[in-house]
């Protein structure tokens, strides 16, 4: 067996719900960061979110954006690949009384595995660990109607990517880092148009870029 097949974790393996909350609410690096991404993220749900809309969320993790949107639109799907994870959002949606969201275990590349197609998608993380951004950006496009939107994210070709790749790479995780102009170049490639970007990191160059695209 390949020896980095034998290090790397599984797409769903080590995550740890509590240590993921912990970092994003008391470090002043994951405090910084979720601020940020918050301030891009809901700036454009702002204008394209509407209440009827279905949403699939694609790596929700514990639920930083599960609950806002599902207080905002009429249903979500969300795909997680950590049981982990799953469970820990099971019991945050039951706590918040939110009954319109429907959780999954799979990864992004194998899509939702039914023909059902979303009015939006938000993608905020997942694409960090696929190999094949154009592969998982089909399955993301495959799973939209026509017209419909996403919302996503991947890790920069910058220092502070690469400081993230390294960190990621202590936890045993794979991380691939793009420049913005290959993201762009495959989103299209897919029958994505690219309608706004964003930077979130805590450096001049940036940790990840946000893309909003819709589905011609």
């Amino acid at each position: 067996m390949n020896i980095s097949k034998r290090w790397f974790r599984s797409g769903g393996a080590g995550w740890h719900p509590g240590l993921y909350e912990w970092f994003f609410s008391n470090t002043r690096r994951g405090v910084e960061l979720r601020a940020q991404d918050e301030e891009i993220i809901y700036g454009l749900l702002e204008g394209i979110l509407k209440p009827t809309h279905s949403i699939l969320e694609f790596g929700p993790g514990t639920g930083n954006y599960t609950v806002p949107l599902a207080r905002r639109c009429a249903r979500v799907v969300t795909i997680e690949p950590s049981e982990a994870m799953q469970e820990y959002l099971r019991r945050r949606l039951e706590q918040e009384g939110l009954t319109n969201v429907e959780t999954q275990l799979g990864r992004l590349q194998d899509g939702v595995g039914a023909t059902e197609k979303f009015d939006g998608a938000l993608v905020i993380g997942p694409l960090y660990y696929v190999r094949d951004l154009k592969e998982g950006l089909l399955a993301l496009t495959a799973a939209l109607k026509p017209g419909g939107w996403t919302i996503f994210n991947v890790p920069l070709r910058t220092p502070e990517g690469w400081f993230q790749f390294l960190n990621e790479l202590f936890a045993r995780r794979q991380v691939y880092l793009r420049s913005t102009e290959e993201t762009i170049r495959l989103t299209e490639e897919v029958g994505l148009n690219v309608e706004r970007l964003g930077t979130v990191g805590t450096t001049r160059r940036g940790l990840n870029l946000v893309v909003q695209a819709r589905r011609a």
